[in-house]
């Protein structure tokens, strides 16, 4: 239910009619711009303070054999230039079990996408506009009261009827979870994370879905020892479990991450690890509830060619334990062909081309694709400068109606000049974005 009127957020990003200087924006100009930023920024903060029921933002999901789907996705950060337009309507999923590579330049909307699904994107700037994020979650069942129910331990007494166990205090005694907490009942629920108060995403961030951030040394805090960082995260998410048996947890997950001394580690600060270790502390956060998905925001970035492996094989190794499935955002197209088993490609804010890893490898279609494929070395051929793809990714103010990669393709054709190109499926499991398989969709093949 909506506060007041939705503010129009397509009219912020208007460059002014009399400006010569298309990056000049005059005083009056800048003040339009603040005005309605303020406007758009107090209506979405207010949406996400809002006391909701579960029913307002539980729905369905299209395909059952996904774990997440983003639906027309669009994340903006109002800011006194302008509308910018980080993620402009992104669409695809994630299949249970499986591993997606998100892939593209740097500032095509990557990490706001994945920051999106966390409800994390820096506020107040940055807000969800529009769109979905359906997500499968296994809920707290509740009661009237609003509270929890618990799952308590039972016996049969003398008389042979089953009856709940009770402690010396004659309190009834709650059954424990895998992860040593107590057990509640649980429900499969569809939620709308865009749509979720931030109330409300708090039980789903970190517990069902865990993020490994880009740069370890600024995620870890450096005041805290690596044992105090696992233990806040068990303490949080695992209701009723015990100090001892959070640092048993912590470190359990320090030894699953292949480090050699779990317990000289635990008591250690960030900055007497290497880069190598704290990933590695990194994962064991994230892995520490078992989550349903794992969002790697290119977790090999500042790290060494050996450690990378070390580290990829490692994400495949824990995704087959846990059975869960992973988000893998990277510019690096190595490690995508390692790992992925889907590929998302994404260029100013949208997807351009998405399919199988061997669609995108074997078959890519999009210009775009194509030169990010030739912009990488190979060691089966020889040259002596490597491709670059002409031009810059557009002003993410400004975007034009056209194709955002018309003026920077190689295979431009007239009608790149029109409305932006609709996404075109190809095959059964790849589609495109581009006018030049605009055929495929009248089923000319």
């Amino acid at each position: 239910m909506a506060l007041f009127n939705k503010p129009k957020t397509e009219n912020s990003n208007e460059a002014p009619k009399k400006a010569k200087n298309s990056h000049y924006i005059s005083r009056s100009e800048q003040k339009r711009i603040s005005k309605e930023n303020s406007k758009a920024i107090k209506y979405y903060e207010k949406l996400k303070k809002r006391k909701v029921k579960v029913d307002d933002y539980t729905t369905q999901m299209n395909d059952e054999n996904n774990v997440i789907e983003f639906d027309d996705l669009h994340t903006y950060f109002f800011s006194d230039a302008g509308t910018v337009k980080a993620v402009n309507g992104v669409s695809f999923s994630i299949p249970a079990g499986s591993t997606v590579g998100v892939v593209g330049e740097s500032g095509c909307g990557k990490s706001v996408t994945s920051l999106s699904l966390m409800q994390l994107v820096q506020a107040p700037s940055g807000q969800i506009v529009s769109g979905s994020i359906r997500f499968k979650s296994n809920m707290f069942k509740l009661d009237k009261m609003g509270k929890k129910i618990p799952v308590y331990e039972e016996e049969v007494d003398e008389n042979g009827v089953l009856q709940v166990k009770k402690d010396e205090k004659g309190k009834p005694i709650i059954k424990r979870n895998e992860l040593g907490g107590n057990l509640y009942e649980m429900e499969e629920r569809v939620v709308d994370i865009a749509k979720m108060p931030t109330s409300a995403i708090r039980s789903i961030r970190g517990r069902e879905i865990a993020m490994i951030f880009q740069e370890p040394m600024t995620s870890l805090n450096p005041v805290f020892t690596i044992g105090n960082q696992l233990d806040e995260v068990g303490l949080l998410h695992i209701e009723g479990i015990s100090k001892e048996k959070v640092k048993e947890r912590s470190i359990e997950m320090l030894k699953l991450v292949g480090i050699a001394d779990p317990e000289g580690v635990y008591k250690k600060y960030p900055h007497e690890l290497s880069g190598g270790m704290r990933q590695r502390v990194m994962i064991a956060i994230a892995l520490l509830c078992n989550p349903k998905l794992i969002v790697a925001d290119e977790p090999t970035t500042a790290l060494d060619v050996t450690i990378q492996a070390q580290i990829l094989d490692l994400l495949r190794e824990i995704k087959t334990k846990i059975n869960g499935s992973i988000m893998l955002i990277t510019h690096d197209l190595g490690v995508v062909a390692e790992m992925a088993d889907y590929v998302v490609v994404m260029y100013a804010g949208k997807v351009i081309e998405m399919g199988t890893a061997e669609d995108i490898f074997d078959r890519p279609m999009h210009p775009y694709t194509i030169g990010l494929q030739k912009s990488k070395p190979t060691v089966d051929q020889e040259t002596d400068k490597l491709y670059c793809i002409p031009g810059f990714v557009p002003n993410p103010i400004n975007m034009p109606n056209y194709c955002y990669f018309r003026d920077r393709c190689e295979k431009c054709v007239k009608k790149c000049s029109g409305d932006y190109p609709q996404l075109v499926k190809v095959s059964d499991t790849h589609s495109v974005s581009c006018y030049l398989y605009e055929d495929y969709q009248k089923g000319d093949k």
